[in-house]
């Protein structure tokens, strides 16, 4: 890596200053509005993750997350806070980033795994949550009155709305189950839409 990739960014309206971000072929370097700086060499990076968490006021956000190894987990985000004005997108700093960050790590290891969507403890709380919401949606559309009872052949209509459901429940299961890619392999929906090419090189 020639030249090192920089990514700045305030997080909120608490932080003194916005927070720097470097990719240099030693490790990734942060800088505070204090000045003082951290390094986190790759190698001691066990883990990375992309994916579109949406917040609110900001539908559009993305993150990266990285673990080191026996140190607290990175978050860093498309989102910049501009004061006033709130927060800005800087989808395409962002995505300069995390190329040069996927890339870096990529080189440190060959077999690196990217982990897409949700985390699997996450993954699992939502998928508990979406099948006691499908049940209980069932249930009311089973068991409680509605304006169709009246149709003929009612019961089969219910039932064939709750079977209709369960297409997107597994669609959206499917799409959600956290599985790793090789770093040339990210798909669109792990980055800001129109910036998601491949992250596996400079």
């Amino acid at each position: 890596m020639s030249s090192s990739v920089t990514y700045c960014r305030r997080r909120n309206a608490l932080s003194r200053g916005a927070r720097e971000w470097r990719v240099e072929p030693g490790g990734l370097t942060t800088r505070g509005a204090g000045g003082r700086e951290r390094t986190y060499p790759w190698s001691e990076i066990v883990s990375v993750r992309l994916c579109h968490e949406p917040a609110r006021r900001r539908p559009w956000r993305y993150v990266l997350e990285l673990q080191p190894r026996h140190r607290r987990k990175i978050v860093i985000d498309n989102c910049h806070f501009s004061g006033a004005e709130g927060f800005e997108e800087q989808s395409e700093a962002y995505v300069t980033f995390v190329r040069a960050v996927i890339a870096a790590l990529a080189a440190e290891n060959p077999k690196l795994r990217v982990l897409i969507g949700e985390t699997p403890k996450r993954y699992f709380v939502l998928l508990l949550l979406a099948l006691l919401g499908l049940g209980a949606l069932a249930f009311a559309l089973i068991a409680l009155p509605t304006p169709i009872d009246a149709w003929p052949y009612a019961a089969l209509l219910k039932l064939g709305l709750v079977l209709l459901m369960l297409p997107l429940f597994w669609g959206w299961v499917i799409r959600a189950v956290p599985r790793g890619v090789s770093p040339g392999d990210i798909p669109e929906r792990a980055l800001p839409p129109g910036r998601a090419g491949a992250t596996g090189g400079q």
